[in-house]
């Protein structure tokens, strides 16, 4: 990386700052894993590691949640906007210098605030953690410097319309900087009280919303069509997820306040637009699933197919949960339990996280233009995967519902601890086995570069698609 900071642009190789991009997000991932799965043994065993305040729960939880999100998740989208956006447009990445600047900026800057948070330096809101002047970095030098390189991508794209996942793609750059500089004004001007509270959970909802899901579901449009051969089923319905998750996911997020003294007005508001994110959640998923029509079998036969349509199918039960548990019926049970970490997980460790890793593995192998190094480890990161997320999901939306049973019916806080545990012992085995499929797809990667085996032009298996 460090050879091309001061490179001229049409010197550096198309494509460099995908694989930079790609590679650091695997990197994160590895990390980001890790940490959580050092948090649920915590949790699983209260005697583990203790006595050392920096490796407490309370230092360690929001590095692992922030090291997901920046640094595995974001950088795996900035990945896939390097070589999905110029590939739509028929052109090349606007600056590939730019996108690996970008790169390295992100790194030191993820880097920088995970330090910061653990050493206590935190702004005591969730999801948005960083003190004031990391927020800033992030939004002035890894967020706006990826928009601006995608926007002008697509500015000078040498197509005639835009594809729906460029629409994704250059809204999404743009709604998470929008989201990242009103969701940190506490931060800013030191708001305290509802104000605070109320951005911070606009903040939270919205990171999620217009950021993760949008651009997750854009990596899905291109991956399934490029690698099956099949053209997308309907840019209509593609239109319709577009437009609708702008309208309808963008709420005031005030259901994550149902308790809190807001205007009864803008809650039930909340609720109803909670509820209307159906509409876009099964446009996506129809569209995806109608796409793989008469190529089903590559969901066992094709690795990159078998993550992302996985993942799509888990975006069902996932926007079920989104839409339902926002009315005040049910709100009022699960608020507060592992039924939210349970769907929290289910939108970063299952949906967005499944349709990613696809997107990596062939984003990787496309670009170095190497064959990947072992198939079998490739589905046994797979398996790893999909056993260990499932674990954890399953288990922790038990223990929210025992933990919501606890709360209606007043039983002693220590008796629903007790009947917790042993799910917390199974998030634990579950989170164990993500963070060692991570390690096992990370050597696979390593290797790939190293020792892959050079692919012909025109044999790649999206290109032999097109010849079936």
């Amino acid at each position: 990386m460090l050879k091309y900071l001061m490179a001229r642009n049409e010197d550096i190789p198309p494509g460099s700052a995908a694989v930079y991009w790609g590679y650091s997000s695997i990197v994160w991932f590895v990390i980001g894993t890790g940490l959580g799965a050092f948090n649920a043994a915590k949790l699983a065993f209260p005697d583990f590691v203790t006595g050392l305040e920096f490796l407490s729960f309370g230092h360690m939880r929001q590095v692992h949640v922030m090291a997901v999100i920046f640094g595995w998740i974001s950088m795996a989208f900035g990945m896939t906007m390097m070589y999905m956006t110029p590939m739509l447009g028929n052109t090349r990445l606007w600056s590939e210098k730019l996108g690996v600047w970008n790169a390295f900026l992100w790194n030191v800057g993820l880097s920088l605030g995970l330090t910061v948070l653990w050493w206590g330096m935190n702004s005591g809101r969730e999801y948005s953690d960083f003190p004031w002047f990391i927020d800033l970095y992030v939004l002035l030098f890894m967020t706006i410097p990826l928009g601006i390189n995608v926007w002008m991508t697509i500015i000078h794209r040498r197509t005639q319309g835009i594809y729906i996942t460029n629409w994704f793609f250059g809204a999404g750059t743009f709604m998470v900087s929008i989201v990242l500089l009103v969701g940190n004004l506490p931060e800013y001007f030191h708001l305290t009280g509802l104000t605070e509270a109320y951005l911070t959970w606009w903040n939270a909802h919205n990171i999620l919303g217009l950021w993760i899901t949008p651009v997750g579901a854009a990596i899905g449009y291109y991956t399934i069509p490029k690698i099956t051969g099949n053209p997308l089923y309907s840019h209509r319905l593609g239109h319709l997820h577009f437009w609708s998750i702008v309208v309808f996911y963008s709420t005031p997020a005030s259901h994550h306040l149902m308790s809190a003294p807001l205007p009864e007005w803008l809650k039930s508001f909340a609720s109803v637009e909670g509820v209307l994110i159906l509409v876009p959640a099964i446009a996506f998923v129809s569209n995806i699933l109608m796409t793989m029509q008469g190529k089903w079998n590559m969901f066992v036969e094709n690795l990159e197919v078998k993550f992302t349509v996985t993942g799509c199918l888990m975006a069902i039960p996932l926007n079920m949960q989104g839409g339902f548990q926002q009315t005040r019926a049910i709100n009022w049970y699960i608020h507060g339990t592992g039924w939210i970490v349970a769907h929290a997980h289910l939108a970063l460790l299952g949906f967005s996280t499944f349709v990613e890793v696809g997107a990596v593995y062939f984003g990787l192998q496309t670009i170095m233009r190497k064959k990947l190094w072992s198939l079998t480890l490739g589905n046994l990161h797979f398996w790893f995967l999909l056993v260990g997320f499932t674990t954890y999901w399953v288990s922790m939306t038990i223990a929210g519902l025992i933990q919501g049973a606890g709360k209606i019916y007043e039983v002693p806080y220590i008796d629903v601890v007790i009947a917790e545990h042993p799910y917390m012992i199974a998030r634990w085995l579950g989170g164990s086995l993500v963070f060692m499929g991570n390690c096992v797809w990370l050597f696979n990667m390593w290797m790939t570069a190293r020792a892959g085996t050079v692919i012909p032009a025109g044999r790649m298996a999206h290109e032999l698609a097109y010849e079936r």
